[in-house]
């Protein structure tokens, strides 16, 4: 992990092109942007393709690449997108002064209070009133041929650390949630252990890592595993009763434009039918679970409890906030000292 975090990488280059953009806010406001349908931009993987497909007119969608050498999010507020989608790990990555408030009342009071509620009161004032989450994935551990080690992972994440499953891991790029991660483990060092099991850190090829490679196990968030698991007779998928770290995805609008969220079209996707169809895909919408489970029925036998665990599993995952300046520094200190 270098010694540069996001938000500190070419800092005067980026300052130079919010000035000249907020320079021009009162123009702009005038005019919004034009004859040009309003857009909404976000990585491919991000959002459900069933709900992405069926954005409103005149809305437009424009898939977003995300080098993590960059911040692609920040680029495409620059670049005109009046609103987008993104993961939480994201957030701390938009300055507050590029966002401006989702004023959707309605769905913010559908939010449940065991964990949307508990993450949006973590991000601080600010982002609160500018951010609507919208899915909740939890990380799983997805394994390949994996009956050796499904008992031990219901119980926690320490089966990470199995001698036999030494180079057979695939970990997630992000530190932060390795870090996470074992701070669960009841070992000492659990961090510099956890890092000498990887095979790979990339969750974002997990799958083919776990499918086409020699690893036998991969965290990933629940989405992007369902597809495979039906697929592929070879995987099971285990969420520990210890809980897991939750991937968040959020919607915010750029303070640049004039449009609203629709809200037509983020309700759709927490009523049915498309509720049940994106919970059989392992998207979770930010719900009361009594709600959800109006919905049980669309999903799987045998990943019902997975998408939706018991409330006493469910209140022991946890979220992820944005990192203060000197949370940051600390946790790269921790990470290089952590180097196996």
């Amino acid at each position: 992990m270098s010694g540069t975090m996001p938000g500190q990488r070419e800092l005067g280059r980026r300052e130079l092109l919010r000035l000249g953009l907020f320079a021009g806010l009162i123009g702009l406001a005038g005019c919004g942007r034009g004859s040009e349908a309003p857009l909404l931009r976000a990585t491919p993987e991000t959002l459900p393709k069933k709900w992405r497909r069926i954005l409103p007119k005149p809305w437009s969608y424009k898939p977003l690449n995300a080098d993590l050498g960059r911040e692609p999010f920040s680029s495409a507020l620059e670049q005109g997108a009046d609103l987008l989608a993104l993961g939480d790990g994201w957030l701390a990555s938009l300055p507050e002064q590029e966002l401006q408030p989702i004023d959707a009342a309605a769905l913010e009071d559908r939010l449940d209070d065991l964990q949307a509620r508990t993450f949006m009161a973590s991000l601080g004032p600010a982002l609160h009133s500018r951010v609507l989450p919208v899915g909740v994935s939890p990380w799983v551990l997805l394994f390949r041929q994996g009956d050796p080690w499904l008992s031990q992972a219901r119980s926690s994440w320490q089966v990470l650390l199995d001698p036999a499953l030494k180079g057979l891991v695939v970990l997630p790029q992000s530190p932060r949630l390795l870090m996470a991660l074992a701070e669960r483990m009841e070992v000492p060092d659990g961090l510099r252990l956890l890092r000498t099991q990887a095979y790979a850190s990339d969750d974002r090829q997990g799958l083919n890592w776990l499918t086409q490679g020699k690893a036998r196990v991969a965290v990933l968030p629940l989405q992007r595993c369902m597809h495979s698991l039906r697929r592929d007779p070879r995987l099971s998928v285990v969420l520990p009763n210890s809980g897991a770290p939750l991937n968040w995805t959020v919607l915010v609008r750029s303070a640049l434009t004039r449009e609203p969220l629709p809200q037509s079209w983020v309700k759709q996707s927490w009523d049915k039918p498309l509720l049940g169809q994106l919970l059989a895909g392992g998207w979770i919408p930010p719900l009361p679970r009594a709600e959800l489970h109006r919905a049980l029925g669309t999903i799987p036998k045998a990943y019902q409890s997975i998408v939706l665990p018991s409330q006493e599993v469910w209140s022991r995952c946890w979220s992820l906030p944005p990192l203060t300046a000197t949370q940051q520094v600390e946790l790269e200190q921790r990470w290089s000292q952590s180097t196996p």
